[in-house]
C-alpha cells in the first residue's frame, strides 16, 4: 500500500528527548560565554573589546540555536501527541462500526 503514512512514534519522540537534552545544556553555555571574563585585561583596549563582542555574538547565536532547537522539540512531540489521538480516535471509530 503505496498511501500508507505511518510515523514510527518512538523514534520520533527519542528525537524530540534528545533535541532538548542538548538545549537543556546550552542554556548554560550561553550565559558562560557571554560572560567572556578577562584576567586583567589586554593591553590593546580595542582588540579586548573585539574579543568580547566576539564573544557575545557568539553567545547570540548559541541562544539562537537553542530557542530554535527547543521549537522544534516541542514541534515534534506535539506533531507526535496529535498522531497518537488521531490513530486512537480511528480505533474508536472502527471498533464501533
Amino acid at each position: 500500500m503505496a498511501d500508507v503514512v505511518a510515523i514510527d512514534v518512538a523514534r520520533v519522540r527519542a528525537a524530540a528527548r534528545s533535541l532538548q537534552a542538548s538545549t537543556d545544556g546550552s542554556g548554560a553555555l550561553v550565559w558562560q560565554v557571554g560572560q567572556c571574563q578577562f584576567g586583567t585585561g589586554l593591553a590593546d583596549p580595542g582588540r579586548e573589546r573585539a574579543i568580547r563582542d566576539g564573544y557575545l555574538r557568539l553567545a547570540r547565536a548559541i541562544g539562537v540555536f537553542t530557542t530554535g532547537s527547543a521549537s522544534i522539540a516541542r514541534g515534534l512531540t506535539d506533531t507526535v501527541d496529535a498522531y497518537e489521538r488521531g490513530d486512537a480516535d480511528n480505533v474508536v471509530a472502527l471498533r464501533a462500526l
